[in-house]
């Protein structure tokens, strides 16, 4: 089987085509393995001659060939029972890379011809039912790991010392952390060093930690936006005995997301929704206007750039 399909910029070794024959539920769970294998891949390259590399990767191989009309290699990583299925059909994966070669000299292309090309490249593949059924790269990822890892050569004792030191540091900081969004970029962080350690164990545990906090994150922001929207609907009817129920559970949602502070701050505007009727006209309407900025305070308060860019 046909595992991923790259094509690299020979000298820059920037990621010009990608083509992962896994499914999108394996890639995001994975994602750190699968950039790790990326990264290593695109270091192969500089060995590379205009004639086909193979380097054994575990049960699979990482074939590389130099396509000198655009300045690039193709690598595709397969299975070690397809190698020579795969082999023919690299002269045909040309082929279509040469018809397509202005794509990867004009940046300013329209996406209509990528599409086509990469519809090209998965009929292609698909052609041959062989390539397309059979082990995954994620269930050999332990093994997978330490051959990139034996391909690196050995660290040295200071730097061991120095990564197993940063990473004692982190560990106790992800333990005793509660904010969701720093706890997955400290779990990020360990990922990395682990990956420097070439620790597979620790490597592929702290990826499935940074996956369930990715996903626990994304569920929450739904449901804040949700509760929030719930909270704008109900002042505009003006049923704050509603507006309260829902901003007070914008604010439970907000445990392990937003400082304390910040929680007791809407938790206030909840409670002085609650108490309307004793209070001033003038402080009730400065309260509905407090609530109605909470979008735009709350974007710079969770930090939400960022959650976006887990999507």
């Amino acid at each position: 089987m046909i595992q991923a399909l790259y094509i690299f910029k020979s000298m820059s070794k920037n990621l010009l085509y990608n083509k992962s024959f896994q499914s999108d539920e394996k890639l995001e769970m994975f994602d750190s393995f699968f950039s790790a294998l990326q990264t290593f891949v695109s270091e192969l390259t500089d060995s590379s001659t205009e004639s086909l590399n193979t380097i054994e990767l575990g049960e699979y191989f990482v074939l590389i060939t130099r396509i000198p009309e655009i300045l690039s290699d193709l690598v595709i990583i397969t299975h070690k029972e397809d190698i020579k299925e795969v082999q023919k059909l690299i002269s045909k994966i040309n082929e279509i890379i040469l018809k397509y070669q202005d794509l990867f000299i004009d940046s300013d292309l329209k996406p209509e011809r990528f599409e086509m090309f990469d519809l090209k490249i998965i009929q292609l593949i698909l052609s041959d039912k062989k390539l397309v059924a059979g082990s995954t790269l994620t269930t050999d990822q332990s093994t997978i790991l330490k051959s990139i890892w034996e391909q690196k050569g050995a660290l040295s004792e200071q730097l061991r010392e120095d990564l197993i030191k940063q990473r004692e540091e982190c560990q106790v900081q992800y333990l005793t952390e509660e904010n969701f969004i720093e706890k997955y970029r400290i779990a990020k962080k360990l990922i990395e060093i682990s990956e420097k350690l070439r620790d597979d164990e620790k490597f592929i545990e702290y990826q499935t930690e940074a996956k369930s906090l990715k996903d626990e994150i994304k569920d929450r922001r739904l449901r804040l936006h949700y509760y929030f929207n719930k909270v704008k609907e109900s002042i505009r009817y003006s049923k704050y005995a509603e507006t309260y129920s829902y901003l007070y559970s914008f604010c439970i949602k907000l445990e392990n997301f937003a400082e304390t502070r910040v929680i007791d701050k809407y938790k206030n505007l909840a409670k002085g929704l609650l108490n309307r009727n004793k209070l001033p006209k003038y402080e009730f309407k400065k309260i509905l206007n407090e609530i109605s900025t909470i979008e735009i305070k709350i974007n710079e308060d969770l930090s939400f750039d960022f959650l976006l860019k887990l999507e």
